[in-house]
C-alpha cells in the first residue's frame, strides 16, 4: 500500500502526507526516573501524572498548522499545571461541556525535538471534550515552537517530526 506524497513548499522535496505525530509518553521529569522510582513516587493513568503529590500533569495535543495543507500537525505532550487546576481539570474531565471552562495556565512538560529549549514555555490548556485530549496554546513567545504554531509549519517539518516516531 504507497502513501501519498506532496510536495514541501520549502524544499521542492516529496514526503509523506500522513505521517505519524510526534508523541511523548510521559513529562520528561518522570521519563527521567526509573520504573521503580516511577512507581513509588507517581500516580499516574495514560491521561495525567502526579509526582509525590507535588507536580501535575496533563496529557494534551500541541496543534501546529501545516501550510498549503488544511491539517494540523499534532505534537502529543505533556503539560504541568498547578494543583488547584488538576482539581478543576479532573472535576470537569467527564463533563460534555468541559470545553466552555476557561483555558488553565501551565508549562510544557517535554522539551520538544528540534526546538530551542521548549520545557517549562508558558501555556495555556482548553479542555475541548470529554472524548478527546485538551489543547495547548503556546504563551511564551520567545520559545520557538511557539512561532511554529503562530506561523504554521511546512509539510517538510511536519516529516521531520514524524521521523523522530520512526528513531
Amino acid at each position: 500500500m504507497s502513501q501519498e506524497l506532496v510536495k514541501c513548499p520549502c524544499c521542492d522535496k516529496m514526503v509523506p502526507a500522513n505521517d505519524m505525530e510526534l508523541t511523548y509518553r510521559k513529562p520528561d521529569p518522570i521519563a527521567s526516573m526509573d520504573a521503580d522510582e516511577i512507581e513509588e513516587r507517581c500516580k499516574y493513568s495514560s491521561d495525567y501524572y502526579v509526582c509525590d503529590d507535588e507536580y501535575f500533569y496533563i496529557r494534551a495535543i500541541l496543534p501546529l498548522p501545516v501550510k498549503d495543507s488544511g491539517r494540523e500537525y499534532c505534537l502529543g505532550v505533556w503539560v504541568q499545571v498547578s494543583e488547584k487546576s488538576f482539581n478543576k481539570i479532573w472535576d470537569l474531565w467527564d463533563d460534555p461541556e468541559q470545553d466552555k471552562a476557561p483555558p488553565f495556565k501551565g508549562g510544557l512538560a517535554n522539551n520538544v525535538h528540534l526546538n530551542s529549549e521548549s520545557i517549562n514555555s508558558e501555556i495555556e490548556l482548553q479542555l475541548i471534550g470529554p472524548t478527546s485530549r485538551p489543547r495547548v496554546s503556546l504563551v511564551d513567545t520567545k520559545s520557538t515552537i511557539y512561532m511554529e504554531q503562530q506561523c504554521g509549519i511546512t509539510v517538510h517539518r511536519a516529516s521531520e517530526y514524524s521521523d523522530l516516531c520512526r528513531n
